[in-house]
């Protein structure tokens, strides 16, 4: 299997109606200072209660912030919180689940880019790292006691740049870094990637591409991400990177606002690939351009 975007991320961020980023309100959940039990874990649903509770009791947060419609949010109360071992690690821990679409303050303030997005702080709230996406149990915990233990963080690893900047460390720092918002940062490890690795023999090259036509895209630096979207569609021909590129690149234009020219790309890309997994999406999205839903009235 490649390293890096998978499949799914790129349908549902390039195709779908999810988007890379969120846009940020103004409103906050009503508290809920009871810790509600759910799939064996004690849950806080309240990010000040969260933190006051740390506070008082000298411990960490892992926060699982979540949509009412995320599969793989479901995923993680059905396969992860109702394990044994983690209710127990539990224990020893403020577990708080907060709904990003309810309290946008708190997903703002730590930069949630989609769902789940599980960050792990100490009992002050500071970030010691996170996790994106769905984790099985042993993983998951594993992946906390870790990040806990200063392993595999944000930190550990600008460490091992300072003296050993292979490429597969250059390209956790960009993933890290993007995954907090932060694409400058993010931008300029990626880029080490590629610079280091032209011949993809690591594996990250690629993927090291994508995100950074993504970051460009995000940073409406159009023409840039347009290229390299482009580059990466020449440089893997007949490949599923070279689809990737295509379909990233799609979604470009529509952020764009040149919606003419979104719906030529993809109706081109069905022609050109018929056989491609996620086509359907793909026509859903042509008839979304086409007939777009009239505006909400108020």
């Amino acid at each position: 299997m490649r390293k890096g975007i998978k499949f799914t991320l790129v349908v549902m961020a390039v195709v779908g109606a999810v988007g890379l980023s969120m846009m940020f309100g103004c409103s906050k959940q009503a508290e809920q200072t009871e810790p509600v039990t759910e799939a064996g874990v004690s849950f806080v649903h309240d990010y000040e209660t969260a933190l006051k509770i740390a506070q008082e009791k000298n411990q960490n947060i892992v926060i699982d912030f979540y949509t009412d419609w995320c599969v793989w949010c479901k995923r993680l109360d059905t396969f992860t919180y109702s394990d044994s071992a983690v209710i127990e690690m539990s224990k020893a821990m403020v577990f708080a689940k907060i709904n990003a679409e309810a309290d946008t303050l708190t997903a703002q303030k730590y930069v949630v880019p989609g769902y789940p997005t599980i960050v792990i702080t100490g009992p002050d709230g500071t970030e010691i790292d996170r996790i994106g996406g769905f984790l099985p149990a042993a993983e998951f915990m594993q992946t906390v006691n870790d990040y806990l233990n200063d392993v595999g963080t944000l930190a550990d690893y600008l460490r091992m740049a300072d003296t050993n900047a292979t490429v597969e460390v250059n390209y956790v720092l960009g993933e890290k870094y993007q995954s907090r918002g932060m694409a400058d940062e993010a931008l300029n490890y990626y880029r080490k990637v590629v610079e280091a690795d032209p011949d993809n023999k690591e594996e990250r090259t690629p993927d090291a591409m994508l995100s950074i036509g993504g970051l460009l895209v995000k940073k409406e630096q159009y023409d840039m991400a347009f290229n390299q979207f482009k580059d990466v569609i020449k440089k893997y021909k007949d490949t599923e990177i070279a689809i990737d590129g295509e379909l990233w690149l799609g979604y470009a234009l529509r952020r764009q606002g040149d919606t003419a020219a979104a719906i030529q790309h993809y109706e081109a890309f069905v022609q050109n690939y018929p056989e491609f997994e996620g086509l359907s999406r793909v026509k859903e999205t042509i008839e979304r351009l086409k007939n777009p839903p009239p505006p909400e009235e108020g």
